[in-house]
């Protein structure tokens, strides 16, 4: 009897190994890209993984190597319709229900992106009760998939997660601009939205970096991993092993990025961190071209308790400085949004909305002119006051009636003071002066941690803060 029960025992540790499997990004309710070849992968004991779906006839066949297989998988245009995926090898079978077809996004950052729509503790996400009880309304049109928060020393295979349908008891835990770009996206586009969303907050830009572009950059990766006062959200490399290597690869139209309020001493080299960092994931998701756009979110103004520092200006300056650096790429401003005394402002569906109008404009080719921030173009100094000519404001800026907050001025002794600026009617043009510098060779806009002008196009988004002095 004893040895009967060995023999069950080994056959059924065999049967376990020989079983085909796959990494948590891929199961029931998941969104995949329309109309590409999608990659699966997974693991199996067996000389071949054999794959079918619901909208195809054909039968796909993906080899096994040293225990891994992979497969491209070709996709149908996006839809509503549930899709069901069977993938089979000589012991076993694995079955994917209630799969949509649609658009995938991999959101990341840190608090600001993580901040789901029940909020943190004293700290809530403005209209967010509306959008917790309607989420159903949005089962079969947005799924999201949440990593856990995770480092580690080497990239990772897998995680600990699945997909979410929407609903009350789930919409709440899902990140509150991540949910209202997909709802903004949905419905624009019309088709099943799905959300990778891998976020944690406080974390440093060199946390999810490759330590390879790091190095170059002049960093001591060693050093820096070895220090225990370092946090490991911080360190080099961790975020990217644990939160993004294991969905490295998965399908996806593109990247939306919302970090830096914890690099504002970084400024100085963060644009060159967002241009590396951007072009290593393109590379790990096989996108050689730069047809993935990378949309990303100005950090908003906050006190950080520190009245009259312009650090968090410097940096939002680095990011604007990015759109020169990565091919393809957006910054969503949010200067009107900031809280002086909440680092997480409550205002995350603008962000989403923003963020999809961004999205139609770089991904899917809509013309909609002035959906991206307003941006500086150029100033002149001449007659007392500066002329300032900005990009995305083609019919013209606002408030049209009411005075325009925000802009300083300087000259030769280089101290700003505030100023008056008055918008030059249907041009994208600014005149600002002030009685205290009646020779003025510099001008700025909203440039301190805490500044939210109120600067806009015509259709509402705002002016990215500038300086002239840089």
């Amino acid at each position: 009897m004893k040895r009967i029960l060995i023999l069950l025992f080994l056959f059924a540790g065999f049967a376990a190994q020989a079983k085909v499997g796959v990494p948590a990004i891929f199961g029931d309710n998941m969104v995949l890209q329309q109309q590409q070849k999608v990659r699966l992968w997974g693991t199996s004991d067996a000389r071949e993984v054999v794959v079918e779906t619901s909208w195809s006839d054909e039968v796909f066949y993906a080899p096994v190597e040293q225990g891994r297989w992979q497969l491209a998988l070709p996709t149908p245009a996006a839809s509503y319709q549930p899709q069901e995926i069977v993938l089979r090898d000589a012991d076993s079978e694995l079955r994917w229900h209630d799969v949509l077809i649609g658009e995938v996004w991999i959101c990341s950052g840190q608090s600001n992106m993580y901040m789901p729509l029940r909020g943190y503790t004293g700290q809530p996400v403005d209209r967010a009760l509306p959008a917790i009880l309607e989420a159903t309304e949005y089962r079969d049109r947005i799924r999201m998939i949440t990593l856990p928060k995770r480092e580690a020393a080497t990239p990772q295979y897998d995680f600990e997660g699945k997909w979410e349908v929407p609903a009350p008891e789930t919409a709440l835990r899902m990140s509150a601009a991540a949910y209202f770009f997909a709802r903004a996206l949905t419905r624009a586009l019309d088709v099943p939205v799905g959300i990778v969303s891998t976020s944690w907050g406080g974390s440093k830009i060199e946390a999810w970096m490759d330590t390879a572009s790091l190095a170059e950059l002049g960093y001591d990766i060693a050093k820096i991993n070895a220090d225990p006062k370092i946090e490991p959200r911080a360190k080099c490399g961790l975020l990217y092993n644990g939160l993004v290597a294991p969905v490295a690869g998965f399908a996806a139209r593109g990247f939306v990025w919302y970090q830096g309020e914890s690099n504002r001493k970084e400024a100085a080299r963060y644009a060159r961190m967002m241009q590396r960092m951007a072009a290593y994931w393109r590379a790990q998701w096989g996108d050689r071209n730069d047809k993935m756009p990378f949309l990303y979110v100005q950090i908003a103004p906050h006190g950080y308790n520190r009245p009259g520092d312009i650090d968090a200006a410097r940096l939002v300056e680095a990011q604007s400085d990015a759109l020169e650096l990565i091919p393809n790429a957006a910054m969503i401003s949010t200067t009107d949004l900031g809280d002086e005394h909440c680092i997480h402002p409550r205002h995350k569906r603008p962000v989403g909305e923003r963020l999809a109008a961004a999205a139609l404009v770089k991904a899917y080719k809509r013309k909609l002119p002035d959906a991206l921030a307003v941006r500086f173009a150029e100033a002149e100094f001449a007659d007392g006051k500066a002329v300032v000519r900005f990009d995305n404001a083609r019919l013209g800026l606002t408030p049209q009636n009411a005075e325009v907050t925000g802009f300083e001025l300087a000259g030769n002794d280089g101290k700003f003071y505030p100023a008056e600026a008055r918008i030059v009617p249907s041009k994208p043009l600014i005149e600002v002066s002030s009685p205290k510098v009646p020779a003025p060779v510099a001008v700025r806009y909203a440039f301190h941690n805490y500044s939210p002008g109120n600067l806009a196009n015509t259709l509402g988004m705002p002016a990215i803060p500038f300086r002239t002095d840089k």
